[in-house]
């Protein structure tokens, strides 16, 4: 009986989870690719626009050396935090990549609707 019972669960068990994993990495695909990767390049577009808005500021015609200074100021938290988003896509590929993730097709429409299917 016990080993009925044995052969029982594992036929049923099994099955299931590796239906769940599948949904996971399909989960985990869908977000990457529709919200992560997303936010990622919005924040470095952003850092993008920081930092040239500091060179517009430092290469300015004015004498006066405070806006020189923000200009420095500008181009250097630009620069660290299009390197920060650099390191954060670079992370974040790495795990997709590890965790089996990262050639998930979510055959998405563009529609965040598609990231429960």
């Amino acid at each position: 009986m016990k080993q009925l019972l044995e052969q029982f669960t594992s036929y049923f068990t099994v099955p299931y989870a590796e239906a769940a994993m599948s949904d996971l990495h399909s989960f985990l695909g869908r977000l990457n690719d529709q919200i992560i990767n997303p936010l990622i390049a919005l924040a470095f577009a952003v850092a993008l626009v920081y930092f040239v808005t500091g060179l517009f500021t430092f290469f300015k015609k004015e004498s006066g050396s405070d806006s020189r200074e923000k200009g420095k100021r500008h181009i250097v938290w630009g620069v660290i935090g299009m390197a920060v988003m650099i390191s954060v896509f670079g992370i974040i590929s790495f795990l997709t990549n590890t965790l089996g993730v990262g050639n998930v097709d979510p055959s998405s429409t563009g529609d965040i609707s598609s990231l429960f299917n």
